[in-house]
């Protein structure tokens, strides 16, 4: 199937995909010229956690890990599963990767971008080529599907101009490290398994097979989202296969029990870690419990008018239902309704966006193009330019404006990053290191008013925040253990700017999202968590803003050993109010880095 044709028109596509991919980083490369300090720019809001998560083993911490709150997993304060240890297989890589290379984190996760751009766009483009047999419409269909895979979604613009509330932009598939890492094995797993079902050759058959169950098993272990979608797609191509091609029906169960077999050997242990997991993820990822189907979004869409283009098509006599390649497109146009629906058998959904954002969408479009080229061939060399024209300036705009939009807070990370390389090299004679080592738990925290400095401080160093950033998402605290009280307190927060927080009201987004998640949970933040969202009421706030000003005027000693800090991070001009801090604790004079005075704080006798 390859050929030097083939190569030449791949080669465009990973040319152009890989550009689009590393645009944002070149930007903030552009802006900071040599004054850069090694920050990535940003893609997604996420990212801090996966780049946190990288550094730390990166640092030889173990799978079982919290870098907010500076706790790894240890006989004495054991942790038990998170999300990130539990989907591990793409961080572990990462982090060897990073470990032999000698690079940081934030380093790693430019690299990676750029090679999750270049491979998805190889397993996107061999799969076109494979069940179409066409170089142009591989190229094409390859940046059309990664371009406007938004789009599909009703994300990033389109979701801006139709609803003007998203939850993603730019490039989607490339948030880092999930789905971005593995997102193009979901592709490559499907080409193993088209390659299996129409194999003559029964052993080669059976070694697509084996490599396909090799890959739904790395899966497994990588993002939930992706390995779930992908067996349900094989049940979709299964089902389509085994009813319009019969006397391929042996071969369909052959193959479905070979794949089915491997991947069950990585349920087993892929279970066990499941029922060692945290008992408050199923409230953090917001497990719903409903029977309600959920017929009507833009990926379902999408799917229903492929599956009409493939009947128009067989109606007119230019495909045949019996075609592999009609069976294969109508499995992916079917995807999106097996993947949203699924509770109406199951009574259970999580975050079902993830699928609309991350891979149904992108599996539908590919249907799209297999379908369109399968009823329209030949197509034009006109079409085909006009649709790469189209795309690649959709997607152009798409990750520039993202960019843009994020253009300042990334060059604000970026100048952090002098402090944070000092608080690093301060963490082996602080007793951060030698706690994590022996006690599983480190006592140093830093704090600092600017909320951003704690998001990004973990990417680089293993000090814990005195925030709960992220101690929910890693397993390591329970709902009524959260620090952002404490974090209010410290920061002179009165009970008229925490109303102006709860409400969503003050330009830093960030800590609105924080305080709002933090007290009343991410369901009622994020619409797009819940099935049935539950709009945060004004009666809620009020009682939050009584019970803030109950805790602020009954601060004690007590209080402030349960939330003790080492150091304290400041913008030099910032004029920050220390009398909540100076109460509690004494100050060093600051040592001055960049744009930022670190101090160093002790609590008061």
């Amino acid at each position: 199937m390859w050929d030097k044709s083939s190569l030449k028109w791949c080669a465009f596509t990973l040319i152009a995909m890989t550009f689009l991919s590393l645009l944002p980083q070149t930007r903030l490369w552009l802006a900071r010229g040599s004054e850069w300090q090694g920050a990535y720019a940003t893609v997604d809001g996420d990212e801090f956690l996966y780049s946190a998560y990288v550094n730390a083993l990166i640092d030889g911490r173990p799978r079982r890990n919290d870098p907010f709150s500076a706790r790894n997993d240890n006989p004495k304060a054991p942790l038990p599963e998170s999300t990130f240890s539990i989907q591990f297989i793409p961080s572990a890589v990462i982090a060897s990767l990073a470990r032999v290379s000698g690079i940081t984190a934030s380093t790693a996760f430019i690299i990676l971008i750029a090679v999750a751009g270049l491979l998805a766009s190889s397993a996107v483009f061999w799969l076109l080529l494979c069940v179409t047999g066409d170089n142009r419409v591989s190229a094409v269909g390859t940046i059309f599907v990664l371009c406007l895979g938004g789009v599909a979604a009703g994300e990033g613009l389109l979701g801006i101009f139709v609803k003007g509330d998203v939850t993603s932009l730019g490039l989607i598939f490339l948030r880092r490290y999930q789905p971005a890492a593995s997102f193009f094995i979901f592709f490559v797993f499907c080409t193993l398994v088209w390659l299996a079902l129409g194999q003559q050759n029964k052993p080669q058959a059976r070694r697509y097979a084996v490599l396909a169950g090799a890959a739904l098993g790395v899966l497994v272990f990588s993002y939930l989202y992706l390995w779930t979608a992908a067996a349900a797609w094989l049940a979709c191509i299964a089902l389509l296969w085994f009813y319009f091609r019969p006397h391929n029906r042996l071969s369909v169960l052959e193959v479905v029990e070979i794949v089915g077999g491997l991947v069950l050997l990585t349920l087993l242990p892929y279970l066990y870690l499941v029922l060692n997991r945290a008992s408050t993820l199923d409230q953090t990822q917001t497990m719903i419990s409903t029977h309600w189907p959920d017929p009507f979004r833009l990926p379902e869409i999408i799917g229903l008018i492929v599956v009409a283009i493939l009947v128009i098509g067989i109606r007119r006599r230019r495909i045949e239902a019996q075609n592999e390649a009609v069976i294969f497109a109508g499995s992916l146009a079917l995807l999106p309704l097996v993947l949203f629906n699924q509770q109406v058998l199951t009574g259970r959904s999580m975050q079902p966006f993830h699928f609309q954002n991350f891979i149904a969408n992108y599996a539908v479009l590919t249907g799209f193009v297999i379908a369109v080229s399968l009823v329209m061939r030949p197509l034009s060399s006109r079409l085909l330019l006009i649709v790469t024209a189209v795309s690649l300036s959709w997607g152009v705009l798409e990750v520039d404006l993202a960019a843009q939009a994020r253009a300042q807070s990334d060059i604000v990370n970026d100048k952090m990053v002098p402090v944070l390389r000092r608080l690093k090299a301060l963490s082996s004679e602080d007793g951060t290191l030698s706690g994590l080592r022996s006690e599983g738990k480190a006592p140093v925290f830093v704090f600092s008013p600017h909320i951003e400095v704690l998001r990004f401080m973990p990417t680089w160093t293993a000090q814990g925040t005195a925030i709960g950033l992220g101690s929910l998402d890693f397993g390591s605290a329970s709902t009524d253990d959260r620090k952002v009280y404490a974090y209010l307190y410290y920061s002179g927060i009165d009970i008229m700017r925490l109303k102006e927080l709860l409400h969503d009201r003050t330009d830093d987004r960030f800590l609105n999202y924080y305080t709002r998640s933090a007290v009343f949970g991410h369901e009622r933040v994020l619409a797009a968590l819940s099935l049935h969202p539950k709009p945060i009421g004004d009666s809620e706030i009020d009682e939050q803003m009584r019970a803030y000003e109950t805790y602020a005027t009954t601060f004690s000693k007590e209080e402030a050993l349960k939330h003790p800090i080492s150091y304290v991070i400041l913008l030099s001009e910032s004029g920050f109010d220390f009398s909540h801090i100076d109460r509690w604790y004494e100050r060093r004079n600051p040592e001055r880095i960049g744009p930022y005075d670190l101090y160093r704080v002790k609590l008061r006798p």
